[in-house]
C-alpha cells in the first residue's frame, strides 16, 4: 500500500468516522482497515475499528483491536469502558472477570468501575453488593440511564420495588425512548399487580420497537386479546421478519397463538404453537431417558435413609409443588393470603442443593443413608437461615420451587415440621397449557413435543405415587378441578392440612398485594374461572400425539 501523508490520514480518518456515526458500518469497517495498514500506530483508529466490529457483532475481531489499542495506550479509561461494555456480554463469565481485573489500575477509583463490578454482582445474584455499587456510582456522579436500570435490577430482586420502580423512572426520564428500560418497568409493574400500567408501558415498548418479539410475550401475558387487537397483525409481520433460529421467532409464535385463543379462532392456534415449540426443541432437546433414570436413582437412594434417624432441621416452610402449569400458583397465592403466611414463590434454595447431593455427595464418592440424611440436614439448616434473611418477619413462607415433588422424601426427613402440598391436574389440560406456554431458555424442555410432554407427566405421576406409597403423611392432594368446582370447601382443607386456622381472606386471595414472577402472574390477580377446566376438548385433533404417548386417562 502506498504511503499516505498526515493530511490523507486525517482524511480518510474523518471519512471513516462519518460513515460510523452514520451507521453505514461497513464503509467505516473499511476505511479504518485501510487505516490500520497505513498508520498502525494510531490508538484512536484501533479503537473505534473495535467499536465497529461491536457493532457488526464481530466479537473476537473487535477484541483484537482493542487489545492493540490496549498496547498503544494501556492508561486510556475509554478503551477499557468500551472493552468492558463489549465483554459483559460475553457468554463466559470469566472474560468479563478477568477483563476487570485487568481495567483496575485504571478504572478503579471511578464510578464507571462500580458500575461494572455491580453487573458482575448482579450477574451472580449477589443482590445487595448489586444494589451497593450501583448506588455508589450514581452517588459518585455515573448518572447514566442504564446505571439507574440496573440499579432498579438489583432493588427488584430484593424486592423494594418502589424504589426499583423510582429508578426505571430516572432511566426513563434520560431515555424516553428505550424500549428495554421499558419492558423492566412493565415486567416490575406487572409483579406489582398493577396490570393496566404495565400493559400501558410494554404497549410504548412496542410502539418503539415493533419487531421485538419479548415485547408482545409481556403484553400477550397481561393481556386477553380480541380479533381486532392492533397489536395481532403487528406480530404476524414481525413473525415474518424472523428466520429459524433468532430467538425471537418462538416469543412471536407464542404470543400469536394466545392471540389466536383468546379471540376464538381456535383453528389457528396450533399453527403458531407447533411453529414455536418446533424451533425451541430444535435448540432445547429432552432427554427422556436420562430423566427416567434420574427418577429411580432418587428412588434407589430414599430407600437407603428412609429408616435412618439423627439430627434435624426446625425449618417449616410450606412447600406447594406439583407440573408446572398445573395450579400451583392459584394454590399459592391462597395460602398467601393468610395474615400467618408470606408467599415466598420460587425460591429454588433448597431443592438445587438436595439435588446435587443425590448426584455427586461432598467430597465425593458415594454416601451411606446416615451420611446422606446427615448432608439433607446441613442443607435444610442453612435454607432455614436464608428464609429467616429474605423473611425476617414472617410466621410461615410457602416455596413453589417446582422440583420440589421429586425431593418430597428427602425434605421431609430433613425437616419434619414442613408442610407438603401437591398439586394434581387432569393431564390433558395440564399438556396444552405447558405445550402453549413460553419457558425460560432450556428449562421444561419437554414441554416443546407433545409426546414428551406425555412421558414427563406419566413420571411425575410415578413419582407421587412412589411418595404416596414411602410416606403417605407427609403431603396433602389438592385437585386442581375440584379446587375451581368447590372453592372454598377445598381451600378450607388446603388452610387445615397447612396447620393453620381458616380465614376468609383466603376466598379473596385475588386482592392480595404480593410479589407473583410466574406465568400466572395475571391469573391469580382475578377471581376463581372455570374456562380452563376441559380448555383440551377444543383441540383434540391437534392433541393426539399426546393422548396416544400418555394412554388411558380415568374420568
Amino acid at each position: 500500500m502506498a504511503t499516505l501523508s498526515n493530511q490523507q490520514i486525517k482524511q480518510l480518518f474523518a471519512k471513516a468516522r462519518q460513515a460510523q456515526d452514520r451507521g453505514r458500518l461497513h464503509e467505516a469497517e473499511k476505511g479504518y482497515t485501510q487505516l490500520v495498514k497505513a498508520a498502525p500506530q494510531l490508538a484512536e483508529v484501533r479503537f473505534n475499528l473495535a467499536e465497529v466490529f461491536v457493532r457488526l457483532g464481530k466479537a473476537a475481531e473487535a477484541a483484537a483491536q482493542f487489545e492493540a489499542a490496549l498496547k498503544l495506550r494501556p492508561n486510556e479509561p475509554a478503551i477499557w469502558t468500551s472493552y468492558l461494555n463489549m465483554a459483559r456480554q460475553h457468554p463466559n463469565p470469566k472474560n468479563f472477570d478477568v477483563l476487570l481485573d485487568r481495567a483496575k489500575p485504571v478504572l478503579g477509583k471511578t464510578p464507571t468501575f462500580a458500575y461494572f463490578k455491580g453487573l458482575a454482582a448482579l450477574r451472580d445474584s449477589r443482590w445487595d453488593d448489586a444494589a451497593d455499587l450501583f448506588n455508589s456510582a450514581i452517588s459518585n456522579g455515573f448518572r447514566q440511564a442504564r446505571v439507574y436500570a440496573e440499579y432498579g435490577n438489583a432493588l427488584a430482586e430484593l424486592k423494594n420495588y418502589t424504589d426499583a420502580l423510582a429508578q426505571f423512572d430516572k432511566a426513563l426520564s434520560l431515555t424516553p425512548l428505550n424500549d428495554m428500560i421499558l419492558f423492566r418497568k412493565s415486567s416490575l409493574l406487572q409483579t406489582m399487580g398493577r396490570i393496566e400500567e404495565a400493559r400501558a408501558t410494554v404497549q410504548k415498548a412496542i410502539e418503539i420497537a415493533p419487531n421485538s418479539g419479548r415485547h408482545y410475550t409481556l403484553y400477550a401475558s397481561q393481556t386477553k386479546m380480541t380479533a381486532d387487537d392492533a397489536n395481532i397483525p403487528k406480530m404476524k409481520t414481525a413473525l415474518k421478519s424472523k428466520r429459524l433460529g433468532d430467538e425471537e421467532l418462538p416469543m412471536l409464535a407464542f404470543s400469536l397463538a394466545k392471540g389466536m385463543e383468546d379471540s376464538g379462532q381456535f383453528g389457528e392456534v396450533f399453527t403458531y404453537l407447533d411453529q414455536a415449540n418446533h424451533a425451541v426443541a430444535r435448540v432445547f432437546p429432552y432427554d427422556a431417558a436420562a430423566v427416567k433414570q434420574r427418577i429411580e436413582d432418587v428412588q434407589d437412594l430414599y430407600e437407603q435413609i428412609k429408616e435412618c434417624r439423627g439430627p434435624v432441621s426446625d425449618a417449616a416452610p410450606i412447600f406447594v409443588t406439583g407440573a408446572p402449569r398445573s395450579g400451583t400458583t392459584l394454590v399459592e397465592q391462597i395460602l398467601a393470603s393468610h395474615s400467618s403466611v408470606e408467599g415466598g414463590g420460587e425460591l429454588g434454595l433448597i431443592q438445587p442443593q438436595i439435588s446435587d447431593l443425590l448426584v455427586s455427595p461432598k467430597g465425593g464418592g458415594k454416601l451411606d443413608g446416615n451420611a446422606l440424611l446427615a448432608e439433607c440436614v446441613e442443607a435444610a439448616k442453612e435454607f432455614q437461615s436464608q428464609l429467616q434473611n429474605l423473611f425476617p418477619d414472617a410466621t410461615h413462607v410457602t416455596d413453589k420451587s417446582i422440583s420440589s415433588f421429586s425431593l418430597i422424601g428427602f425434605l421431609a426427613k430433613a425437616m419434619p415440621n414442613a408442610r407438603f402440598v401437591v398439586v394434581r391436574r387432569d393431564p390433558r389440560d395440564n399438556a396444552l397449557s405447558l405445550y402453549k406456554n413460553q419457558f425460560r431458555a432450556g428449562l421444561h424442555r419437554y414441554s416443546n413435543k407433545l409426546e414428551d410432554i406425555a412421558v414427563f407427566l406419566r413420571q411425575f405421576e410415578e413419582m407421587v405415587e412412589f411418595w404416596r406409597g414411602q410416606c403417605p403423611d407427609a403431603f396433602h392432594e389438592i385437585r386442581y378441578e375440584e379446587l375451581i368446582a368447590e372453592p372454598e370447601a377445598q381451600s378450607r382443607a388446603l388452610v387445615d392440612a397447612v396447620g393453620l386456622e381458616w380465614e376468609d381472606a383466603c376466598l379473596s386471595f385475588y386482592e392480595t398485594k404480593r410479589e407473583v414472577r410466574t406465568l400466572s402472574a395475571t391469573q391469580v390477580r382475578q377471581p376463581m374461572y372455570s374456562s380452563s377446566v376441559g380448555a383440551w376438548k377444543k383441540f383434540e385433533a391437534n392433541m393426539q400425539p399426546f393422548l396416544k404417548a400418555y394412554g388411558p386417562i380415568e374420568e
